[in-house]
């Protein structure tokens, strides 16, 4: 009697596919158990992808602008602060030389406040090379390098147009015309940068608001003022102790002028802050209800899928031994 019929023979087969088809719901329960979400999501939402294509299309969006949101948020934060600095530097630097005008002035104190002047030039170019991930901040658009030449090469440049003059008024003049005049040596020689950069794009048509330059009018001012504090005590300029300490008062007056317009720069970089922080807020509540949106389309329940998880492992375990024992049938088991 033939007992191998066709039934017998498709047998092997029919376990394999068990196998494959249970491997592959162990596969995807295992992924909807750790994310709470459909693992083949078109087969969940039956082909019904256009909500969710809408949906991530949008999340991708929102990702790529809150980045360049954050992202200037950082770099107007290291601008605030470098402007903290600078108007720090012309209170403090104006104050002082104040002083030193106001009253009856030994050389040797004047030279001091001088040589303070001198490195608060120095200290002033530093924060105006402040940078964020290697992008210059006050540099405009060409980002790549720092917006000034050193404070002693200013000086250098600086020192033939004041040699002939012989009053504090023709000192302070051509200093203010170097660093102010259209074509001056500022732009020709001390200015490295370029144009100011525009902002950053943002949602829909916005921009972030664009940093000021080192080129700024009021930045200007405070370096001119600096630099005529640090020339009033040179030894090759031929004037008086009296004109010395003019000089030092003119050079006072800049300062407190050009901290008058660092203010104003620090209020305006304050509101781009603020409005930045706003959009941050907004975008990033839009971002968490897509994501509840999304949840909505293709979540599943953990713990009903870590259920049906186990019930396919039994399943699997009981396949692997109905297959184990048919593969050791023989003629004497299957007559007994």
């Amino acid at each position: 009697m033939t007992w191998m019929t066709l039934g017998s023979l498709a047998l092997p087969f029919q376990l394999n596919r068990h196998n494959a088809a249970l491997r592959a719901d162990l596969a995807r329960l295992s992924t909807e158990m750790t994310t709470g979400r459909a693992a083949a999501p078109s087969a969940h939402l039956k082909g019904d992808l256009a909500p969710l294509g809408a949906l991530e299309s949008r999340a991708r969006r929102l990702d790529a602008v809150l980045i360049a949101a954050r992202s200037a948020q950082t770099e107007a934060g290291a601008g605030q602060n470098a402007l903290s600095g600078l108007a720090t530097i012309a209170a403090d630097s104006a104050a002082s030389l104040l002083n030193v005008s106001s009253r009856t002035a030994d050389p040797g104190t004047l030279r001091t406040a001088s040589s303070a002047a001198r490195l608060a030039l120095d200290a002033a170019q530093t924060a105006l090379s402040a940078s964020v991930a290697g992008k210059a901040l006050f540099s405009g658009t060409a980002a790549d390098r720092a917006p000034l030449v050193g404070g002693d090469t200013m000086l250098a440049a600086l020192t033939p147009l004041v040699a002939g003059a012989t009053s504090a008024d023709q000192v302070a003049d051509a200093i203010e015309a170097a660093f102010q005049d259209p074509g001056g040596l500022f732009e020709t020689q001390f200015y490295l940068g370029a144009a100011a950069a525009p902002g950053a794009p943002l949602d829909g048509d916005q921009r972030a608001a664009s940093l000021p330059t080192a080129a700024d009018p009021a930045l200007r001012r405070l370096l001119s003022g600096l630099a005529m504090a640090a020339v009033a005590a040179d030894d090759s300029l031929a004037l008086s102790q009296d004109q010395r300490q003019a000089l030092t008062r003119r050079a006072s007056l800049t300062l407190f002028d050009a901290g008058a317009g660092i203010t104003a720069l620090q209020a305006d970089l304050g509101e781009s802050e603020a409005r930045l922080e706003g959009l941050d807020t907004r975008l990033s509540g839009e971002r968490s209800a897509l994501d509840l949106a999304r949840e909505s389309l293709i979540g599943v329940d953990s713990f009903e899928a870590a259920g049906k998880l186990q019930e396919a492992q039994t399943r699997l375990e009981v396949l692997y031994a109905v297959t184990a024992r048919t593969s050791r049938l023989s003629l004497v088991e299957y007559l007994r």
